[in-house]
């Protein structure tokens, strides 16, 4: 008779899965409050003036990176949208703040063009919220970061994304003690790549066979799936 041995204590799953899903649920109501702001701001017909978008944002983000262990947050716009720019991240970042503005536009002698990466294209093909990474951003931290999107619509189009960048080692540390004594449990995205584990010899950003693991956990509204079982 062949046993089956599983590495995963009761209820890790479950104690990850809550872990992630409480931190980016608290977030993600933080970034619904700029949605709903430059929502209600925005005129379809008119747009609004980069300056303008700033103030709206401005403390909404600021409250955001007071209220999380975030490391930058703000909204960024969809190209056409704004009345003066075409390419404008209203992102504050860093403990003091900074306002990325167009710094993160031109980069070198190329144009950053954001709309091409995941954590902006995401939400505009699905129309819903996402969580990119981790990923090196080298626009606005050159760290290991998380980043986390919600879409803005107005007129049943995306006039950008509301969104806040945590560090992966702020997360890290975050889930170290949901972890603790994880066994093999595991916290991947949908590149099946490895966010954060219990088993200190898998990296975060390591490729992984999901189909290695005997269970298997979505979770409701985020791109993860906590592994155990392997």
């Amino acid at each position: 008779m062949s046993t089956t041995t599983t590495t995963t204590p009761l209820g890790a799953l479950d104690r990850c899965a809550d872990a992630v899903t409480s931190y980016f649920e608290s977030l993600f109501t933080s970034l619904e409050a700029v949605a709903d702001t430059v929502r209600r701001a925005i005129d379809p017909r008119l747009g609004l003036t980069a300056a303008a978008l700033s103030d709206l944002v401005h403390p909404l983000a600021t409250r955001t990176l007071a209220e999380h262990p975030v490391v930058g947050g703000g909204f960024v716009a969809t190209p056409g949208w704004l009345a003066d720019r075409d390419l404008f991240l209203a992102w504050w970042q860093g403990e003091d703040r900074t306002l990325l503005a167009e710094r993160g536009v031109p980069l070198g002698h190329h144009v950053f063009d954001y709309t091409r990466h995941e954590w902006f294209r995401r939400p505009l093909e699905t129309g819903a919220r996402h969580v990119t990474g981790p990923y090196v951003d080298y626009v606005c931290t050159d760290e290991y970061v998380l980043t986390a999107t919600l879409p803005v619509l107005v007129g049943g189009e995306m006039a950008g994304v509301a969104g806040a960048d945590t560090r992966l080692e702020t997360f890290e540390q975050l889930m170290r003690e949901p972890l603790r004594g994880g066994g093999d449990v595991v916290l991947v995205n949908p590149h099946d790549r490895v966010v954060v584990a219990a088993d200190p010899l898998l990296r975060s950003g390591q490729k992984i066979d999901p189909s290695s693991y005997a269970e298997c956990h979505p979770l409701d509204g985020l791109p993860f799936r906590v592994l155990g079982g392997a």
